[in-house]
């Protein structure tokens, strides 16, 4: 976060807004999801891995992938997953993704989210730049 602050008038120049928000508690906008690598799990776990087995990782909590980004590895049921089995990403929430007013993208090392509603404050700050540019 430090290192976004330091480089936010930067960030602002650049996306032509006014103002930066930083929030630290993605919980509230984004979830992990996961995709499995069939191919992988398959020939390591042969038979173990069957319907059960993709529906729990169908199931896996923001929690329980954040541990295994961390960790290298995750246990389920006993079986342990090893790097590179699952492919995680972060996603925004249906609440933001679905929602006209936001514009909204997501890797693992950031997730961006644009306000793009152009409210009262911005109509005015957007006439007084045309007026600057005008004279």
């Amino acid at each position: 976060m430090k290192d976004f602050e330091e480089v936010s008038s930067y960030i602002t120049d650049e996306l032509n807004c006014l103002e930066l928000k930083l929030e630290s508690n993605e919980d509230e906008y984004v979830t992990y999801k996961c995709d499995p690598d069939n191919r992988l799990i398959g020939g390591a776990l042969k038979k173990a891995y069957d319907k059960k087995m993709k529906e729990k990782i169908s199931k896996l909590s923001t929690d329980q992938l954040r541990s295994y980004l961390e960790n290298g590895y995750l246990d389920v049921d006993g079986i342990r997953f090893e790097n590179e089995w699952l492919k995680v990403e972060r996603v925004f929430r249906d609440k933001y993704a679905g929602d006209e007013r936001y514009g909204c993208a997501s890797t693992m090392t950031a997730s961006v989210m644009l306000n793009t509603v152009i409210d009262e404050k911005l109509e005015i700050q957007g006439m007084s730049r045309e007026v600057t540019n005008r004279i």
